[in-house]
């Protein structure tokens, strides 16, 4: 048994691969494969059938299409100029998404010292006492 292509005999499952020698010794060794060899060899490549691995491979496929067309677009929408790869522009992304997260210019949200602020005079902060029509049931209530 020829031990120099174990691993190709076990890839095409073959108990062993024979060489022979050119007709006068002028030619380099050469391998033939019988039918038998050939139908061993077409029966374990259908028994590793690779359908599943190809529909794993297409769904990977797409998924990876579907993040770099979001990332596109969420470059595009930031006004941001692509990196060099995929993971460079998600890089960027991130550290813009952190600047805007840092900056206090950014959000109009009022701050809240929980604190009751002035209210210049005003009953619960928008009834203000001193208007006509207040005044008008003021009087009233109070029979002045």
């Amino acid at each position: 048994m020829n031990n120099r292509f174990q691993k190709l005999t076990a890839l095409l499952a073959l108990g062993e691969i024979s060489l022979n020698a050119g007709l006068f010794g002028n030619k380099k060794p050469f391998a033939k494969l019988d039918e038998d060899q050939l139908q061993i060899i077409e029966d374990a490549l259908k028994k590793n059938d690779t359908t599943a691995l190809e529909e794993s491979l297409k769904s990977a496929e797409t998924k990876v299409s579907e993040v770099e067309n979001a990332v596109e677009q969420a470059l595009e929408i930031s006004g941001l100029k692509a990196g060099d790869s995929l993971v460079a522009s998600i890089v960027l992304l991130g550290e813009t998404c952190k600047q805007y997260g840092e900056s206090k210019d950014r959000h109009s949200l009022p701050e809240n010292s929980g604190k009751e602020e002035e209210t210049d005079g005003l009953i619960d902060g928008y009834i203000n006492p001193n208007h006509a029509h207040n005044k008008i049931l003021k009087q009233i209530f109070n029979g002045k």
